[in-house]
């Protein structure tokens, strides 16, 4: 994830969306990407107490939990945009924390801008590659990824991107202009308009 968002742009190897951003990483997961919901708590009101402006969560639950929404409501009220994957569920419903309302739920496209069998349908609002993901690995090197996880961090580069490319935008000051930026930045795919395969479509930086 680290990889896609901010690899630096040096001839080697890849480069990531916002190679200017810093990143936090702050693990709540073992080594089997398995936690529990109170180190997820306790790493969110970490980024909180940091100030960070963006947080992604590349992972998700099927069910809902109420602490869980309790902290992502506490942490969009502390002014922090939060971009999580909507899961690998192919038709099936949308992870939590990405179906709470309060955070951008992000799906996974091919080459040819279509849905992957993996991504599921519902609360998406927005879409980015998650097939055939080349990126920096935990071996120092580089890996070939796919699944909605790798889409949500290009979601976040781009809003990282924006926010740099936009002062007017910092997101303390201008969270719903932001939101309204990124809706009209999105290329619409699927039918017209924000759907449950798409969102509003393929965020681009233009």
């Amino acid at each position: 994830m680290a990889g896609i968002i901010a690899a630096k742009d040096n001839s080697i190897g890849i480069k990531g969306v916002a190679p200017n951003a810093k990143i936090y990483s702050v693990k709540v997961l073992n080594d089997d990407g398995e936690g529990t919901i109170d180190n997820i708590i306790r790493g969110i009101n970490w980024c909180i107490d940091q100030k960070v402006n963006i947080m992604n969560i590349s992972f998700g639950f099927k069910s809902n939990n109420p602490e869980l929404k309790s902290i992502i409501d506490k942490a969009r009220n502390s002014g922090i945009i939060i971009v999580a994957s909507s899961g690998n569920n192919y038709i099936r419903e949308v992870d939590y924390p990405a179906r709470y309302e309060n955070v951008f739920s992000v799906g996974s496209i091919n080459k040819e801008h279509q849905r992957v069998r993996f991504s599921p349908r519902g609360k998406i609002d927005f879409v980015a590659p998650g097939r055939g993901i080349l990126s920096t690995n935990n071996k120092n090197g580089y890996s070939l990824f796919e699944g909605t996880s790798y889409s949500t961090a290009f979601i976040s580069g781009l809003i990282a991107l924006y926010m740099t490319d936009n002062p007017e935008y910092k997101i303390y000051q201008n969270q719903d202009k932001l939101i309204r930026l990124l809706q009209v930045k999105s290329l619409d795919l699927g039918v017209k308009g924000k759907d449950n395969v798409y969102g509003y479509g393929l965020l681009q930086f233009k």
